[in-house]
């Protein structure tokens, strides 16, 4: 019998991760790969339309992984010899970690005064590098078998080579999942552009409540520049998601904000308060809100929401998100460890581990919050070594390994919290100090679970699911 990968797939493996499976095309081509052991992948490395195939020396695990993939449709079989692998389908390791997605800065510069800027741009504390370094980027995270870029900056679109920059994007079948802009630049042209070069991205849009976007962004005439953006994308069609950052003056325009946004087709409204980083550490003092204060706002406009028929997905920081439509929500802040979990194998971060960050210059760092901080000079530069090898042996590398045991070590009271199951050490951004140390407690999450806590966002949730959707209460834990 003849057995053969179907197109799109392809064996694929990664540094540490040698041996998967994974879709390079279609619906399936940003799920994660289908890992295995060694041995049942060597037995599908015959799976290649041109070996007559016994299936009864394939290993046991080996053969319950081929009739796995032939219910799903990824191996066909025949009697007779069927036409050989696409040249891309067979066996390539990447000489990196596996990296899901890269999120990256193309640029420092922003035609905005964001007064929260993480990366501090109204400062000119980063630079635009050249296009033929920003092609060696783009290189380098092909050669790692990335095929997500997000792109932001700075202002991604002041870039007069940001066509180019699309262009070698597209070239190497790496797609754009996300192009976060603060709308200004944005017209119909630009998106003629994306669509020429194959590119639909999702939009994520800075919108900072009704009335108020002008003053966080330090623009005159920003918030009619994001109407029209708004606009502009609903009409093409585009998926888009806003970000409102909430402070002080712009507090009580939540719940006006969100049902604006929901006329748009707005698919979700991210609202965090930001973080003490960049340069929101000027206003902080004057216009942060407390965590009490935080959660007044969220827990009255939870139940305008559910009032108001969930007519968008919503995400309030760590406290409440839910889907368009929907009464089932989670609680980003709450975790479901075991009693007994061993720590010393728990990752304090999860999402860094497979997506990473290249800030304006070109250095590698887990998030975009590093950016800013006292570490920066620490992390490597992808202009001066392969991204492969930063992802496995480097000051990055080292950071994004971080435990969770690493941080109980340096904080008994951590260790010894009742909260510490849902906990599991927070945000390790959210506690870096001016000196740089991120084994420091995540003060909002720890404050979340000492003070406010779980059941009273339920108690907020449901009784609002009760009174204003019926009795439908299956919420995600």
């Amino acid at each position: 019998m003849y057995y053969r990968l179907k197109e799109p797939w392809a064996f694929r493996g990664w540094k540490k991760l040698p041996f998967a499976i994974q879709a390079m095309e279609g619906e399936h081509r940003h799920e994660k790969p289908f890992l295995m052991e060694k041995t049942p992948f060597l037995d599908l490395l015959c799976c290649n339309g041109e070996e007559d195939v016994d299936v009864s020396s394939f290993s046991e695990a080996g053969r319950v992984v081929l009739k796995e993939m032939q219910d799903a449709d990824m191996i066909e079989s025949s009697n007779e010899p069927m036409r050989r692998l696409s040249g891309f389908q067979r066996y390539h390791v990447y000489p990196s970690r596996r990296i899901e997605s890269v999120h990256w800065s193309i640029t420092g510069k922003c035609n905005f005064k964001c007064r929260h800027c993480l990366v501090s741009a109204p400062n000119a504390h980063h630079p635009q590098l050249p296009l033929s370094d920003c092609l060696h980027i783009v290189d380098e995270i092909a050669k790692c078998g990335v095929n997500r870029v997000d792109i932001t900056g700075g202002e991604p679109l002041v870039r007069r080579d940001f066509e180019e920059i699309v262009r070698a994007i597209s070239e190497r079948n790496i797609d754009i999942g996300v192009l976060f802009t603060n709308a200004s630049l944005l017209t119909a042209e630009t998106l003629d552009m994306l669509e020429k070069h194959h590119q639909h991205p999702t939009f994520q849009l800075s919108f900072d409540g009704l009335g108020h976007h002008d003053w966080l962004r330090g623009v005159p005439g920003a918030e009619q520049q994001a109407d029209e953006a708004f606009h502009l994308l609903k009409d093409r069609d585009y998926i888009v998601n806003a970000a409102m950052c909430i402070h002080r003056e712009n507090r009580d325009s939540l719940r006006a904000t969100a049902n604006y946004l929901a006329g748009l087709n707005v698919k979700t409204l991210r609202v965090n308060a930001p973080q003490n980083l960049g340069l929101w550490k000027q206003y902080a003092e004057e216009y942060a809100l407390t965590e009490d204060e935080v959660w007044a706002i969220y827990s009255v406009f939870i139940t305008h929401y559910f009032e108001d028929g969930m007519p968008l997905g919503v995400e309030l920081d760590g406290y409440f998100r839910c889907a368009k439509g929907k009464t089932d929500y989670r609680i980003s802040y709450v975790h479901h460890a075991r009693e007994d979990e061993d720590w010393s194998r728990y990752p304090y971060c999860e999402s860094t581990r497979y997506n990473l960050y290249i800030g304006p210059e070109g250095r590698l760092a887990p998030c975009m919050g590093f950016s800013d901080s006292a570490l920066k000079e620490e992390f490597p530069s992808v202009l001066e070594q392969p991204l492969g090898e930063l992802t496995l042996n480097s000051f990055y590398n080292d950071t994004v390994q971080t435990r969770v045991s690493d941080l109980l070590a340096k904080n008994p009271e951590c260790a010894a919290c009742e909260h510490l199951p849902k906990c599991c050490g927070g945000c390790m951004l959210e506690g870096i100090t001016d000196e740089g140390d991120y084994l420091v407690p995540d003060s909002r999450c720890c404050y979340f679970h000492k003070h406010i806590g779980e059941a009273a966002v339920r108690k907020v949730a449901d009784e609002a699911i009760r009174k204003y959707c019926g009795d439908s209460t299956d919420q995600i834990p």
